[in-house]
């Protein structure tokens, strides 16, 4: 897309959020996520374009599902930039983050990701990302931190028998958590990749 007609849309976006409904609450979200969808649209990749596209909240909270998008540190950091924003503003509030089969996230784009994160945050999934023992060691000090969290999907990483241990711990500590650290079996790996997309 070129650069000039993005800047457009973004512009257009915010100026045109306020009017869009008479509906305090409607409005109020949609300009909360003016944040985020303004950022996808600048990432300007397929996934992040059809995800900007089709956000929206509902009861003051959000999900934000964006797997195989080809993502990279810096799109996270310009995704965790409008996560932010819209926190400030206290709603809506996000509840869901997937960002899934995104390899060159890594850990310092999950990181900065899990930065961010409001407490209301009640799933996180980041299967086949890229982390390893430095991006797990976080994510298991930020669960720890969370009152919300209830299921933390991880496989397909690169974790040492050390960090699943200690997501083990977690689980034990936690137990309320559901989460799957490592592929269970092929049939539930082939499972996951023919219908998360």
């Amino acid at each position: 897309m070129d650069t000039f007609i993005k800047f457009i849309l973004i512009n257009l976006l915010f100026i045109s959020l306020p009017i869009l409904s008479s509906n305090a609450s409607i409005t109020s979200n949609n300009q909360g996520l003016g944040h985020l969808i303004a950022a996808l649209t600048k990432i300007d990749k397929p996934k992040s374009l059809k995800v900007a596209k089709e956000l929206t909240s509902s009861n003051n909270s959000y999900d934000l599902i964006i797997r195989r998008a080809n993502l990279n540190i810096l799109d996270a950091d310009e995704i965790s930039n409008a996560i932010k924003k819209i926190s400030h503003q206290k709603v809506p509030v996000l509840k869901t983050i997937s960002m899934s089969f995104n390899k060159d996230l890594k850990d310092e784009g999950i990181i900065k990701i899990l930065n961010v994160l409001p407490t209301t945050t009640s799933t996180i999934a980041f299967v086949e990302c890229g982390i390893t023992d430095i991006g797990g060691q976080k994510i298991i000090d930020w669960a720890y931190n969370q009152k919300a969290i209830k299921q933390i999907y991880l496989e397909g990483n690169f974790f040492s028998k050390n960090i699943i241990n200690q997501f083990m711990k977690l689980k034990k500590d936690k137990p309320d958590i559901t989460m799957i650290i490592e592929w269970p079996s092929e049939g539930f790996k082939k499972m996951v990749l023919d219908n998360y997309k």
